[in-house]
């Protein structure tokens, strides 16, 4: 978003150095390039005034003389980014608490010098010799007593932002402990806590909804996981860690196999609130599981898609968001600055359940044409008739749709066929719908579509 950065030599101290430059990847007006310009070189000296293990390093920061474009000179690092790192699955515990605590320490370092970061995710974290973390990219930090920041100015990355930014509230270090949240929950399941098919679907989450517990994601996970994590993701920020030292200290206390001594009393979410997959392969759980019991947590899928989006107020509650546009450029992804707050209505929840005789194949939902959900199709046999199976398999899953008048399309794929259907539904803001398919393939390979 900010420009380019060039691995550069450093003549007078000998030394490679990362050097960040101010080039705007969008046009925009040179007052509004100006300030912006401003505000970088404001926080980007408040930045080298750091000075902690876990935080890169900020050699210089100045203009070119010739071509006066603003320059910042980091520390040159060599490794990989923790996103890179995640491409290849979670982390062990052990490393993923040692990590989430040192950015921790980072971040309440930062936030007693009265920075604060705004943009905590895997790629700004940078894993380097022996496994330490380096926190990068203050370039989008906010000051709070700074009056460069114009209003309603959004940076940052949709899945792993806080309820403040996402309704566009002023944020203060709270909100860089629950970006650490998201970022600890990507690494000890391998999944974003929050996930969806459009930046309004997640930014809806975030702001209403409470992600599963680790602990009903990945096994191995002890319930004191579960408790630190909800500590850091409460919406509100008075209910999360009050500063990254108490985050860090829970962590420590977790790796070491204490009670974490600051969210001990945190209530994890009940089971009954999820959706639970229905599978062919065994009976529906019924009973409500005691919360306090995460063992007794039947594993899910890792699908978004099994997740249920708790829609919380009046159908027609607008959160007002700000919607981050993106686009490819040379280099990779940058993200646009949007200055103003849109309007983004929670999506409706739509239930589909299917069912099906078909010994295996694949079933997709689409939204106007976009894949929502795909599934593996799997069933068992209810009865034989010399040596025909009959076979019978169901499930049921969630699928978020944006607000409006949308076509909904089903398609099955078996080993030697294919066969869709379409179906058309007015959606609300928060209001839950059914849809229900069956499929029949005994003589003709008939799918129905209809709502309940």
């Amino acid at each position: 978003m900010m420009g380019v950065v060039y691995r550069a030599h450093d003549p007078a101290l000998g030394r490679s150095v990362a050097l960040k430059t101010v080039q705007l990847a969008f046009p925009v007006p040179d007052d509004q390039k100006e300030s912006f310009e401003q505000r970088f070189l404001a926080e980007a000296r408040a930045a080298a005034g750091l000075s902690h293990p876990s935080i890169v390093v900020v050699h210089d920061v100045g203009r070119d003389p010739a071509a006066g474009t603003p320059f910042i000179a980091l520390e040159f690092l060599h490794g990989q980014t923790l996103g890179e790192r995640l491409a290849n699955g979670p982390l062990p515990l052990a490393d993923a608490l040692r990590i989430a605590s040192q950015l921790a320490d980072a971040l309440h370092h930062a936030h007693s010098h009265g920075i604060v970061h705004r943009d905590i995710k895997p790629a700004n974290i940078m894993l380097v010799e022996a496994g330490a973390a380096k926190l990068m990219d203050f370039g989008v930090a906010k000051m709070p007593a700074s009056q460069l920041t114009a209003a309603g100015e959004f940076f940052g990355t949709p899945s792993y932002m806080s309820p403040e930014q996402a309704l566009a509230r002023d944020v203060d270090g709270r909100s860089d402990l629950f970006s650490l949240g998201c970022v600890l929950y990507a690494m000890l399941t391998g999944e974003r806590a929050f996930d969806g098919p459009s930046v309004p679907t997640i930014l809806a989450m975030i702001a209403h909804k409470s992600p599963p517990p680790p602990t009903s994601r990945k096994g191995g996970l002890s319930p004191a996981i579960d408790a630190v994590v909800a500590h850091a993701l409460a919406k509100e920020p008075e209910n999360r860690y009050p500063t990254g030292a108490a985050f860090a200290e829970d962590l420590r206390d977790v790796a070491e196999g204490r009670p974490p001594r600051h969210a001990r009393k945190v209530v994890v979410p009940d089971v009954a609130d999820r959706t639970i997959a229905r599978s062919s392969s065994g009976p529906i759980p019924t009973t409500k599981v005691d919360p306090r019991r995460r063992e007794d947590v039947p594993a899910r899928s890792p699908s978004i898609h099994r997740r249920r989006f708790i829609a919380l107020g009046a159908a027609g509650l607008v959160v007002l968001v700000l919607l981050l546009a993106a686009f490819v450029m040379p280099g990779g992804l940058r993200a646009r600055v949007l200055s103003t707050a849109l309007p983004v209505a929670a999506p409706a929840e739509v239930t589909f359940s299917f069912e099906h005789p078909m010994k295996t194949g694949t079933v997709r939902v689409f939204v106007d044409e976009n894949v929502e959900l795909e599934e593996t199709l799997e069933s068992r046999v209810v009865q034989r008739i010399l040596s025909v199976e009959i076979r019978r398999g169901s499930f049921e899953r969630m699928v978020y749709v944006p607000p409006g008048e949308h076509v909904l399309r089903v398609e099955v794929e078996g080993e030697t066929f294919t066969v869709s259907r379409r179906i058309t539904g007015v959606f609300e803001s928060g209001q839950p719908k059914r849809l229900h398919g069956e499929m029949a393939t005994l003589l003709k390979k008939e799918l129905a579509l209809y709502w309940r």
